[in-house]
């Protein structure tokens, strides 16, 4: 029988044997972080947010894996629209749609003489929403988003409907109209913009107010006059028609406003953010941003949509359209 003494003297060098091959592994092994997954420093600085001034701006950014579609809404959208025809004009030729289930919202505004541009802003707005409630959607478009191909896809419906209902009638010769929509993804938590003409897109956030879109006159494109406010392009007039996209990041409390140039042509960007952010209450805003249109001289149709992004209750439930 071997001498306990013996045994415990093998039986303790082996655990510390162990003990140190363990230290030495815990050692040597990569540290992680918590925060950021990385295995050095290296790593960390890799993954650093970008500096604001590095970062494209908001309505730059582009639809990508990295912002993913969540399983629940990450933003609330409340929106409110009204028009009205102006002090001048016998007919309001402006048209708007507020598709909430869709998160699709749009302006139109028409032209052309008698009632044409009243019909070509209606067909508009009508194809709009239609598009949207039917899904009658293309495949993806290469370089293209999903959601902005379907804004480029309704409106592309819109041009060819309009166009040919002033091929057909003599009355409507030479109608058209602009539009700017934009699609909400509350899921993403983007917003999608998509315009021909001069109705704009804007954000006003923490008191400043920003135009995402580009207005697509004389006058933008360097000829100027007593023409200069005169559309560079339109729906309806040719065949295709060429359509400006923008992506942008929603923040909680901003305000997106949409509207036919009867607001903007009369009402200082000064005057509308002052407005916005003196009133809480989008109907009450709305109205009085076509007060002020109306007192800035009202020559046009004055259309408005607001869009305010709010945060989700732990209620809301996933609502995509895909």
């Amino acid at each position: 029988m071997a001498d306990p003494t013996v045994l415990y003297a093998v039986s303790a060098l082996t655990l510390l044997v162990l003990f140190a091959w363990s230290a030495y592994v815990l050692i040597r092994a990569p540290r992680l972080s918590i925060e950021t997954g990385a295995s050095d420093k290296a790593d960390v600085e890799s993954k650093r947010e970008l500096p604001k001034t590095e970062r494209p701006p908001d309505s730059e950014i582009v639809e990508s894996e990295e912002h993913p579609t969540g399983p629940i809404a990450r933003i609330l959208v409340t929106a409110v629209g009204q028009s009205d025809p102006g002090l001048h004009r016998k007919q309001n030729e402006d048209a708007y749609v507020v598709l909430e289930p869709a998160h699709v919202y749009a302006v139109a505004d028409g032209m052309g003489r008698h009632a044409a541009g009243e019909v070509a802003s209606q067909l508009c707005i009508e194809t709009l929403r239609d598009t949207f409630v039917t899904r009658d959607f293309d495949p993806p478009e290469a370089g293209l988003s999903k959601r902005l191909g379907w804004l480029k896809r309704a409106i592309s419906k819109a041009n060819k409907r309009v166009l040919e209902a002033a091929q057909e009638n003599d009355t409507y010769h030479g109608m058209g109209t602009t539009v700017v929509a934009v699609h909400f993804s509350p899921n993403r938590s983007r917003a999608y913009i998509a315009h021909v003409g001069d109705s704009r897109c804007c954000r006003y956030r923490r008191g400043e107010l920003a135009q995402l879109t580009r207005d697509h006159t004389l006058g933008e494109a360097g000829i100027g006059g007593k023409n200069a406010h005169f559309l560079s392009r339109a729906v309806g007039i040719e065949e295709n028609v060429e359509i400006d996209f923008a992506t942008d990041a929603p923040e909680i409390g901003d305000i997106y406003l949409l509207c036919s140039d009867g607001l903007s042509r009369m009402v200082s960007e000064e005057a509308i953010a002052a407005i916005l952010g003196d009133n809480k209450d989008l109907d009450a805003a709305a109205k009085l941003l076509i007060e002020k249109a109306n007192e800035g001289g009202g020559r046009d149709n004055i259309t408005v949509i607001l869009l305010r992004v709010d945060a989700p209750t732990f209620t809301t439930k996933r609502h995509e359209t895909a």
